[in-house]
């Protein structure tokens, strides 16, 4: 899932593998906040004439090779002798890839969305020795102020990162990470999900999304006010007042609370506050379904485990520390691998 424009003021950019010194276990990749630049504005003239894509059926070139340049960013590099196949993307169908500066998308899914069944890059790493386990886990840092991003953790998990336990969930549905949603409550009065439901978790999407009708009422009960595409604006001045939000998954409440899910930007000197929920219909049969994306994620710190022979796949959740608290960030802690 892609998130949606309106919600890219700033940009988390994921480097290719920087890894530890020889013999850790873990593989620590930062993330990197960047405020798009006057690039963005020069990219976008370029779009009043789109070029010309090859039609379906049109002649190849034959035996000739294509030599298509490609431009290496932000890589601060480490892994060497991993041998991964990637996919490029002839044509991007939205405005997003061009405010997103990155290299490309880490596909982080199961096997089964593989494109030509191309082996996803955690199971190369696993096969070539580089990784003990199929795990890995996002921390996000959402202080907008602070130009770190967070950490994606290849491996396993730090400590560091959130408050222990770990509530682990099961996966459902081994493609997606798709997990069974009890649940979600907002405030006393409102029960959402109230025979259980399909959610995902997904760092590829911004906000928290929901089948329309049952996030029309989570906003009729928060003072949303509908804005476009699914998306709703807040009044500032009402975030105190506005009650939690709360998902009940593995039989553990995990709370939002307002200052969790309302997304506060200045733009052009205005204070606007963004609804962190959004309209979302998935039609059957692989929804309907909610997607727990950053908004929950930068809460919660996620550890997603792919499973073996003797265990299924599942992920693992808990409260995420900020930073300074508990641990010093320059600390370290023991890492944490699921058993």
């Amino acid at each position: 899932m892609s998130p949606p424009p309106l919600l890219q003021p700033l940009l988390l950019l994921l480097p290719l593998l920087n890894v530890e010194p020889s013999g850790a276990t873990l593989i620590r990749i930062p993330l990197h906040r960047v405020q798009p630049g006057r690039r963005i504005l020069n990219l976008l003239r370029g779009w009043r004439e789109p070029a010309e894509l090859p039609k379906l059926g049109a002649p190849s070139p034959g035996d000739k090779p294509i030599f298509v340049p490609l431009s290496n960013y932000r890589d601060i590099g480490g892994i060497k002798g991993a041998s991964v196949i990637f996919g490029e993307a002839l044509w991007e169908p939205s405005l997003v890839f061009a405010f997103a500066h990155f290299d490309g998308i880490l596909g982080l899914g199961f096997p089964i969305l593989s494109v030509e069944g191309v082996r996803p890059p955690m199971d190369v790493l696993v096969e070539q020795g580089l990784l003990d386990k199929p795990v890995f886990s996002f921390y996000l840092n959402r202080d907008p102020e602070e130009p770190d991003g967070g950490e994606l953790v290849l491996g396993g998990s730090d400590p560091a990162h959130y408050i222990p336990p770990l509530t682990f969930v099961p996966v459902t549905v081994p493609a997606y990470w798709q997990i069974h949603m009890e649940r979600v409550k907002v405030g006393p009065g409102l029960t959402l999900c109230a025979k259980g439901c399909a959610a995902i978790l997904d760092t590829g999407t911004s906000l928290i999304t929901g089948p329309t009708e049952e996030i029309r009422a989570l906003h009729a009960a928060i003072g949303g006010i509908p804005l476009l595409a699914g998306e709703y604006i807040i009044l500032c001045s009402e975030i105190p007042k506005l009650p939690a939000v709360s998902f009940l998954l593995g039989g553990v409440w995990f709370n939002l609370t307002a200052h969790d899910y309302v997304i506060q930007t200045t733009r052009n000197g205005v204070r606007l506050c963004l609804s962190g929920f959004q309209a979302l219909d998935v039609p059957p049969p692989a929804g309907p379904f909610w997607i727990l994306g950053d908004v929950f994620l930068g809460t919660y710190v996620a550890v997603f485990d792919r499973g073996d022979m003797k265990s299924s796949a599942r992920v693992g959740l808990a409260r995420a520390r900020t930073r300074g608290a508990d641990l010093g960030w320059g600390e370290t802690a023991q890492a944490q691998f699921p058993g």
